[in-house]
């Protein structure tokens, strides 16, 4: 290998570092960092990656062939068509209004319609990290978001293959061979999906029955590879060809094992790519155009955020749901970068035009860890401002398909949220003949438990509205099974005001949500993980035989030193 290849290796590697380590500190996503770095490094050091750019493209081939095993064509069965038409709408929506404040801006048409495309999507990586280290990937939003963003990431395969199609004609041209290309694409594609799905899982079964984790990197990364280079000869792009490759192998049930064993050479990759992305940047560019980027990025944002918000509102979800999954997908993602980048290499968006894009983007990521801080407080003035107009407010808080409680209750249960926890409490209760109400806004949870008789109340447990129609002054107990801990500290309040003898048993999710609610004096707070650590404890010591009174006492240790001592 040639000097210059190590030495710009070497460069890019520790600029990441530096980058990612600033990042972290700033509890900002990492590919921030890293195209920062990379935005850094080309304005200090012009030049200096050679030919690692060619490595990088690597990066985004196993970035798609990964993101496709996850995408697995029988999820997208679940989401419910109100996502996918949901999600569809949105991304035609977003594209129109971007599209014509770029030609307001005076963009070029062609470059306006793959700038537009780019900030339809949002970012399945940063959204998912964030939903995942919050606890809301059970949530309603949450399952929402997820769906969505899978719809988004299928909607990157037409984009794709429509980009030769600007680059290469013009006028009334751009219409015959985008249809070309599209029928051709979808030859290829099927032809993929079925020769694939009956060969791919097969194969891969087979690889993994040796119990040979390097042959199953190897299959991974052939396969991907093998399947972007197939494409590239119909003129598709080779990431999108990895990317379908991905969706194939996630069809298999050793899908995950893949993903494991080809992810730490993915991250390595995937660093090269973003790092390189940030040199192609134009430092000058960006401070030249500070203000129309910084614009672009709130108009971008404010826009997306509208339009998911009132399709959700139609398709009737609560408004409690409908901000929290608004504002958590207003970001642009980072298939917008992959977009940009095709855009670039076929001549249709130029060096500063791709600058501005991907600052655009950037700025907009930056974002997303803030503004899911405040999705509570929003939610809050949103609420407040609708409840100024009662028909404005029973539309925003769906009341139109509310289920009312239609018998009254005596020293009932209140369940609020009825997601895994809360059904095993239901169905305990149930077996007992023990009376309780549900409190959730889950559409499809509502609906199921009305049509099984089980009383229910639509709406967001910590609105004094929903608990007083659940009874809660005649209530004996409130089960808070919902891992939102403000909408849980909300409730607590308004409980122990309005009905000081109801006994609060509260779930929490992580450590710092126990100290909290413990602070509030509720009956007990239960988290579930750690109690389920103790199980496994217990059964582990006892097959190892260890004496009842050992294993007492190591649990009431465990137990004090985690605060949970009764």
């Amino acid at each position: 290998m040639e000097i210059e290849v190590i030495q710009s290796l070497l460069f890019v590697l520790v600029a990441a570092l530096f980058g990612g380590l600033v990042v972290r500190a700033l509890r900002l996503p990492p590919l921030v960092g890293y195209i920062a770095a990379g935005i850094v490094g080309g304005a200090l050091f012009p030049g200096k990656i050679g030919k690692v750019e060619e490595l990088a493209e690597l990066g985004i081939i196993l970035l798609l062939f990964s993101v496709g095993l996850e995408v697995s064509l029988s999820k997208l069965t679940r989401v419910g068509k109100v996502v996918i038409a949901g999600a569809v709408f949105q991304i035609i929506l977003v594209m129109a209004v971007s599209f014509a404040v770029l030609r307001l801006f005076g963009f070029d048409p062609t470059a306006a319609v793959v700038l537009a495309a780019g900030f339809s999507l949002s970012s399945t990586a940063v959204v998912v990290k964030i939903l995942s280290d919050r606890g809301e990937t059970d949530t309603i939003h949450g399952e929402i978001m997820i769906g969505w963003l899978l719809v988004q990431d299928l909607a990157v395969i037409p984009m794709a293959v429509l980009l030769p199609s600007l680059a290469s004609a013009s006028g009334q041209g751009v219409a015959l061979m985008a249809g070309r290309s599209l029928v051709s694409a979808a030859i290829v594609i099927i032809g993929i999906f079925f020769v694939g799905r009956l060969i791919a899982p097969y194969v891969i079964h087979k690889i993994a029955a040796t119990n040979s984790r390097e042959l199953l990197v190897l299959s991974g990364v052939s396969l991907a590879l093998g399947v972007a280079g197939f494409v590239s000869f119909f003129g598709i792009s080779p990431a999108l060809g990895a990317f379908l490759a991905g969706v194939v192998t996630s069809e298999s049930q050793e899908n995950h094992a893949v993903f494991a064993e080809t992810r730490p050479l993915r991250d390595l990759f995937v660093i090269l790519f973003f790092v390189s992305l940030g040199f192609l940047v134009t430092p000058a560019v960006i401070l030249s155009n500070f203000l129309l980027i910084i614009g672009l990025a709130a108009l971008v944002m404010i826009t997306k955020a509208i339009i998911i918000f009132i399709v959700l509102l139609l398709f009737g979800y609560h408004g409690k749901t409908n901000v929290a999954t608004s504002i958590g997908l207003a970001q642009v993602g980072e298939f917008s970068f992959v977009l940009f980048l095709g855009a670039r290499q076929l001549g249709i968006l130029s060096q500063d035009i791709s600058s501005i894009g991907i600052a655009v983007t950037l700025s907009t990521l930056v974002m997303t860890p803030i503004l899911f801080k405040s999705i509570v407080p929003i939610w809050r003035r949103a609420r407040d401002f609708s409840s100024r107009w009662p028909r404005l407010n029973k539309l925003f808080l769906g009341w139109r398909k509310s289920t009312r409680v239609g018998e009254k209750f005596e020293n009932h249960i209140i369940i609020c949220g009825y997601g895994r926890m809360g059904k095993w409490i239901g169905q305990a209760l149930r077996s007992k003949k023990y009376p309780f109400v549900v409190i959730d806004y889950n559409q499809k949870v509502v609906h199921g438990l009305k049509n099984e008789g089980t009383p229910v109340v639509y709406g967001d447990p910590a609105e004094p509205q929903v608990l007083e129609q659940a009874g809660i002054r005649q209530a004996k107990a409130i089960v808070l099974a919902l891992p939102d801990r403000i909408t849980q500290e909300e409730l607590i309040s308004y409980a122990q005001t309005t009905a000081p003898n109801v006994k609060i048993i509260a779930r929490a999710h992580l450590d710092g949500d126990w100290e909290k609610l413990s602070a509030m004096k509720v009956k007990k707070v239960v988290q579930p993980e750690f109690e389920g650590a103790l199980i496994i404890i217990k059964d582990l010591l006892d097959s190892m035989g260890r004496s009842k009174e050992e294993i007492s006492d190591l649990t009431k240790s465990l137990r004090r030193s985690h605060s949970l001592a009764k």
